[in-house]
């Protein structure tokens, strides 16, 4: 057994009855930030006082969200994480890419919107971009519980507008 190995086996061990999946060796308190991007991209409709925070969002590395949060086993998401099995580690790393870049996009938007003095993006517009981000959190929240890309739950049809069509989307995990 090679000191990776050995490492992630000690890992799985700590990892047991704590917020890190014992398998993936991910967590998904990570998915707390975008679900916060989320929140914020939702209710910038009918509270336009909220743009400016959605606006000023900014995406984290997951080693950084867990360094800046008060959690109690964010030591051991931190130390786990290089040991996250490649299985699990690429598509995850693939998805949250993903979502920073649909994120990315309804902040660009948002922002043009702000400057035509509109206040947001159609309220459908709207509507399709958080529906493909909350599918993109669920597939990361799969994947962080060990369910392999495949088998995670099945992506919403991307409208051609958002970031990342339903082609490139799926290519994330071919």
């Amino acid at each position: 057994m090679d000191g990776a190995t050995r490492a992630r086996e000690v890992l799985r061990i700590r990892a047991r009855n704590t917020n890190v999946n014992e398998r993936t060796l991910l967590a998904t308190d990570y998915l707390n930030h975008f679900n916060e991007a989320l929140m914020l991209a939702e209710m910038v409709n009918d509270v336009p006082e909220m743009l400016e925070d959605f606006l000023d969002w900014q995406s984290r590395r997951y080693v950084d969200h867990f360094r800046e949060s008060s959690l109690a086993d964010r030591d051991l998401a931190i130390a786990a994480f290089p040991y996250s099995p490649p299985e699990y580690r690429a598509p995850f790393d693939a998805i949250t890419h993903a979502l920073d870049t649909e994120i990315r996009a309804l902040q660009q938007h948002f922002a043009a919107a702000r400057e035509q003095r509109r206040v947001a993006p159609g309220e459908e517009r709207l509507a399709e971009q958080c529906r493909a981000i909350r599918h993109l959190i669920d597939r990361a929240g799969a994947i962080i519980n060990g369910y392999m890309p495949d088998a995670a739950p099945p992506l919403a049809q991307a409208d051609s507008r958002t970031a990342l069509g339903q082609e490139a989307i799926n290519a994330l995990f071919d």
